[in-house]
């Protein structure tokens, strides 16, 4: 690659070095239930549960419909009180901590037809097994119940605020070489926020993956979007969520369009003229029959930009990357509008950054439902980091 005295870029496959910032698929022991992010945590006496409910009484209720209450309550493994409702009563769900007793009051209204409601659950008399596990929950999570198929990940804003901040941190030790287990334990994450592998994730990686070293560039990127990139390449996803002690961790998982993932990158919240100002530069550019990836790399020494590839995406849609060849008569363009070129159809790049705010790009697929469901995920997650 060299630029001309008129000012030109001009690409010669023969002489560009190939140096991509790509994601390429690594391998995880599949043995391996936490990859060494951090000193165990400290062994902690057995923490135990006791749900007791409170029913309040607005309308008159026939005083059979609260006595099988207390005989449901109670097979539930809950005791349970009715009372008339006072002005200064609210539907709540609180816990109090004292040593290793964790007690979880669910105060709810028991209504004139029989049924009682809890927040935004409603239980009938008939429906005493979904009541007893609903106890069971609160008995294992406590007031904040699982958080699983829960917006936000289950998470209160101080939790995912907590999460973010952790996850914004920058990657100081480069993983560049290093397989998957190691690579994710370079990250860095602290100990308090521990990665945990599902039974599912383990099962995944038995199938097998493509042994590949993680690459280079990803030092200086946020820890939350490098572990996404691992991850991603492994068919693998990860999720905050809380564990039964209240304590929090970043749970692996296989990617399904069911499950909510955290996202690699974020929308910019600077437009690209003022957060990627070289990437948008306009230059003349002209090459014939060059290798995609060699005009990736280009792009990316050029405007300084970490330029991310899904290899894992490209390879189930049978995108031979190494095998593309592409060209561009003579044009001013922007590297932006140059990448856009060169990866249409079948790849389209993103304008994100990570969770400190540095931009980047990523390569990937180009189908309908995969920029749809993105686009809601990340959406339903800003939604939860601006309450």
């Amino acid at each position: 690659m060299r630029l001309l005295r008129n000012g030109m870029l001009r690409v010669q496959s023969t002489t560009l070095a190939v140096c991509l910032f790509v994601v390429a698929p690594l391998w995880m022991n599949h043995a391996v239930a936490q990859f060494g992010t951090g000193a165990r945590s400290p062994v902690t006496k057995k923490q135990q549960t006791q749900v007791s409910c409170e029913l309040l009484m607005v309308e008159r209720v026939p005083p059979l419909a609260a006595q099988r209450w207390g005989e449901i309550f109670r097979r539930a493994g809950a005791s349970v009180r009715v009372r008339q409702a006072l002005s200064s009563d609210r539907a709540e769900i609180t816990e109090t901590k004292r040593g290793s007793l964790r007690q979880v009051k669910a105060t709810g209204l028991l209504e004139r037809d029989g049924s009682v409601i809890f927040e935004n659950r409603r239980f009938r008399q008939s429906q005493g097994a979904a009541l007893a596990e609903w106890i069971r929950e609160l008995k294992i999570y406590g007031a904040q119940g699982s958080d699983e198929g829960k917006p936000g990940f289950g998470l209160t804003r101080a939790q995912f605020d907590r999460v973010f901040q952790n996850l914004a941190a920058r990657v100081v030790r480069d993983p560049a070489g290093l397989q998957l287990a190691e690579a994710l334990a370079a990250v860095g994450l602290p100990a308090s926020l521990p990665l945990r592998m599902t039974p599912a994730a383990s099962e995944l990686l038995k199938k097998g993956v493509v042994r590949r070293a993680a690459p280079d560039g990803l030092a200086g990127l946020s820890r939350g979007t490098v572990v996404a990139l691992l991850l991603n390449e492994a068919g693998l996803g990860f999720r905050p969520g809380r564990t039964p002690e209240g304590r929090l961790e970043l749970r692996v998982s296989p990617l399904t369009k069911a499950a909510a993932t955290w996202p690699i990158g974020w929308p910019l919240e600077r437009p690209p003229i003022t957060s990627m100002p070289k990437f948008v530069e306009i230059v003349p550019v002209e090459f014939e029959d060059v290798a995609l990836v060699d005009v990736i790399h280009a792009i990316s020494v050029q405007t300084e930009m970490p330029i991310l590839i899904d290899q894992r995406r490209a390879f189930e849609a049978k995108i031979r990357l190494n095998d593309l060849k592409v060209n561009q008569e003579y044009r001013k363009m922007t590297w932006s509008g140059l990448l856009d070129r060169v990866t249409f159809p079948k790849l389209m790049r993103e304008l994100l950054q990570d969770e400190a705010g540095t931009p980047f790009v990523f390569v990937t697929t180009r189908t309908v439902a995969q920029m749809n469901e993105r686009a809601k995920q990340v959406e339903r997650l800003l939604d939860q980091k601006a309450k």
